[in-house]
């Protein structure tokens, strides 16, 4: 090994070069995976905590009925909403009334997507819809008030405190008018909501719909985000056939393509990055036995055994991946940590407020880059020892 270290130094330039692409590469690797972790913790921590919840509980067929959704709902609950907390992984479940009504203020008026919430309840399974509001939140039902979206409010004119109309078709078609006060203004991460956007309180929106004791959904909130799938799959078991049980992204099927294409191409550029730094080693391996042809030619007539050279070759590849992906490993962690715990803010388009991707990157991530670009390098190194094993001294002295 000590023999593998001195030749390697033979060539320092080419030597450093070698391994800063290396190092390079892993870094870049690293710090893309992190990125792409925090995007999806981000997408994930705004949907979850800020709209949908992690999964939702509705009854059959209410998610394909669209415009006459309020036929299935479901009976607000107590036993019900203690059985799903009893699932575990489950934390939090809050019922909510979902359905779309028109809102004015006497002069003009414009469709509204309403979600009526219980407060205490929804202030565990979503938190970040009480944060950042201009004005109140909303934290009593027994009130008839609102907050709307920031810019539905702003399109009718409407100040805190002041009353708008809420205008809805019942169950049974019947139309009904309601008065509500507006307590504040939210700013939204999907644009959707900052102009659609009417949260009021469950009883009064029970009212307007003349459907006493009635939710269209339960939202829910678990311990962690990336098990919604499977907390949804056991709540669907534990409920029963007469349930219908899905998880946040679910409800967003274009949103689970999307990520999964992010990641894929992820995938592709961290590959392809890895197999820059394999070209990279094994060109260097190339030159370094094609430089070394007289001196493999006489270590042979000497007594080398063509397995001894092979051996320190791969000792060289090996030595030169360490030193590049080892480097690239500590850079890349120190960056994604550095990064982590300073966040990159951005405003996406569309939202009203500012948000915070945390890059991230876990042990085994790091691990497993380290090992494939340290397998590629020694890998590369393969087929030019391979190549300098099978020559033989007469060889070797023609070819210089």
């Amino acid at each position: 090994m000590s023999l593998a270290a001195r030749n390697l130094t033979r060539h320092r330039r080419r030597t450093l070069v070698t391994a800063a692409g290396m190092c390079l590469g892993v870094t870049a690797a690293l710090v893309l995976q992190g990125f792409v972790v925090g995007l999806l913790g981000l997408i994930g921590g705004v949907m979850v905590q800020g709209r949908l919840g992690a999964v939702q509980v509705h009854k059959v067929g209410h998610l394909q009925a669209d415009q006459e959704a309020l036929q299935f709902t479901l009976p607000l609950d107590p036993a019900l909403m203690a059985q799903i907390e009893a699932v575990p992984g489950v934390v939090a479940v809050a019922p909510r009334l979902s359905f779309e009504a028109t809102i004015g203020n006497g002069s003009q008026s414009t469709l509204a997507l309403v979600t009526a919430i219980d407060s205490v309840r929804e202030a565990k399974v979503c938190p970040q819809r009480f944060r950042n509001v201009l004005g109140a939140a909303i934290g009593r039902d027994d009130l008839a008030v609102a907050v709307l979206g920031i810019k539905l409010a702003a399109g009718l004119r409407a100040e805190n405190g002041e009353n708008l109309q809420l205008l809805a078709q019942g169950q049974g078609g019947q139309p009904n008018v309601v008065d509500i006060k507006v307590l504040g203004r939210a700013p939204a991460a999907v644009e959707m909501d900052a102009r659609r956007l009417v949260m009021t309180t469950l009883p009064h929106a029970q009212a307007l719909l003349q459907m006493p004791n009635m939710v269209s959904e339960y939202a829910i909130g678990i311990a962690r985000t990336d098990q919604a799938d499977a907390v949804a799959r056991q709540l669907q078991h534990v409920l029963g056939p007469k349930y219908q049980v899905v998880s946040w992204l679910d409800l967003l099927p274009q949103l689970r393509s999307i990520l999964g294409l992010l990641s894929s191409v992820m995938a592709i550029v961290v590959g392809v990055l890895l197999s820059l730094m394999v070209t990279a080693v094994a060109n260097t391996m190339v030159m370094s036995v094609h430089e070394r042809t007289r001196e493999i030619g006489t270590m042979m007539a000497l007594g080398a055994r063509r397995h001894w050279l092979m051996r320190l070759l791969l000792a060289e590849a090996c030595l030169l991946g360490v030193l590049g992906t080892a480097t690239g490993a500590v850079l890349g962690t120190l960056l994604v940590a550095q990064l982590h715990a300073h966040g990159v803010t951005f405003t996406p388009p569309g939202a009203d407020v500012p948000s915070t991707l945390v890059p991230s990157v876990d042990v085994w991530a790091v691990l497993l880059t380290t090992a494939v670009a340290l397998t590629g390098a020694v890998t590369a190194g393969v087929g030019p020892a391979w190549r300098a094993s099978k020559l033989t001294p007469t060889e070797c002295l023609r070819m210089t």
